[in-house]
């Protein structure tokens, strides 16, 4: 009895070593994480806080082919430190307020705005209908690509915005599954987000431009 009490004791001081041991790495990383990240896509410079960072390849910064931002709407803030509790990460995980932005170098010659109206409008059915904040909202054809969703437009063509997102029948479970997409500079953007933030797409849209002016490498940084 008295060695199985023994062990007992012996293996909670282990753990709580274990434990302090990594409370201590954890905080030295944290400590030697870098205020700001520099990264680049092609000829394209970026500089970046590493809290807005969604994968590994951005944390770390240097010269990628892709860039991985996680933002809060409407400001575009980082989004806080997971909670250490499963069941507020879980929450925190499927935030509505929540936008995913990737960078790319522009690999097609259409650009983004012109999907609209270039790409998207030959499966359109005629029917226009309101949308959300004053959208326009079309709706693809049976058997088009885009067969499971439907085209949010900001008037008159969506230059300024659009966005594609799924139908509600189309199953889709995702907190994000909006897809809007703009050229900034010689880099293509793709921005997910949830179904509720096409009633405030104005805010959302000046939101991720001043985001993508705020990490763009070859803008006047503040002194």
């Amino acid at each position: 009895m008295r060695l199985f009490v023994l062990v007992l004791v012996l293996l909670a001081l282990a753990l709580g070593l274990l434990g302090a041991g990594a409370f201590r790495l954890l905080r030295r990383a944290d400590e030697a994480a870098p205020a700001v990240v520099a990264a680049s896509l092609g000829d394209a410079r970026f500089v970046y806080s590493p809290a807005h960072a969604r994968d590994e390849s951005t944390r770390y910064g240097g010269a990628v082919d892709r860039l991985s931002f996680i933002a809060v709407a409407p400001d575009f803030a980082p989004p806080p430190k997971p909670s250490l509790d499963p069941r507020r990460r879980a929450a925190e995980e499927l935030d509505p307020m929540r936008v995913f932005v990737t960078l790319a170098p522009r690999e097609e010659a259409l650009d983004p705005a012109e999907r609209p109206s270039r790409l998207y409008a030959r499966f359109l059915e005629s029917e226009v209908w309101s949308g959300p904040g004053g959208l326009v909202l079309r709706r693809f054809e049976a058997g088009s690509p885009y067969e499971l969703e439907q085209l949010y437009l900001a008037p008159p063509d969506g230059r300024a915005f659009f966005a594609r997102c799924p139908r509600r029948d189309a199953g889709f479970l995702g907190s994000a599954p909006c897809i809007w997409a703009l050229r900034w500079k010689t880099v293509d953007v793709e921005a997910r987000f949830s179904a509720p933030l096409l009633r405030d797409w104005e805010e959302l849209a000046k939101g991720l431009r001043a985001f993508l002016a705020s990490i763009d490498g070859a803008s006047p940084r503040p002194r």
